[in-house]
């Protein structure tokens, strides 16, 4: 996990987390930050160890949840899509932290599919990152639950 504890001490990538908690400061929802990165890193391991499909090296796994919403300032600031944003600013730092570029296809196009549902064909990775951006929600305790556009009742179930 050398390259995922480069990666999360690099100076953009800290930046572009710093931007998010900034325009997500008054955010009644779920934020985007490093927290919800590694929620997101660990549940979509543990649901690819459940699955029987851990085909995937833990670091890419978790490189691809740390970096899936990197690109929020990018939509808060422009409108872009956060998906296709995230997926331009992890490039260079999957390059930095010395990722192949075998390695760079799969997490981006995981990164690139994290909002689509589960059941589109999605790659191996894509449908574990869209999977477990939900799950690692705490839907069940959250105040906003009943004004979230997000929110659906499978959401508070332990397996889905």
């Amino acid at each position: 996990m050398a390259r995922v504890n480069q990666l999360i001490e690099n100076e953009d990538y800290i930046s572009y987390l710093d931007k998010i908690d900034f325009l997500e400061r008054e955010r009644l929802f779920c934020k985007h930050g490093f927290e919800h990165g590694l929620n997101v890193a660990r549940v979509a391991y543990a649901y690819l160890l459940e699955k029987e499909e851990l085909l995937l090296p833990k670091e890419i796994v978790y490189a691809a949840a740390l970096l899936h919403d990197i690109g929020r300032w990018v939509e808060y600031e422009t409108g872009e899509d956060h998906a296709e944003a995230s997926t331009r600013l992890a490039l260079p730092l999957l390059e930095a932290c010395s990722f192949s570029l075998d390695e760079i296809q799969v997490i981006l196009k995981g990164i690139r599919e994290h909002r689509r549902h589960p059941e589109d064909n999605l790659s191996l990775l894509g449908a574990a990152l869209a999977l477990a951006d939900d799950w690692a929600r705490d839907c069940h305790s959250c105040s906003a639950q009943a004004r979230c556009y997000k929110f659906n009742l499978t959401m508070n179930q332990v397996v889905y």
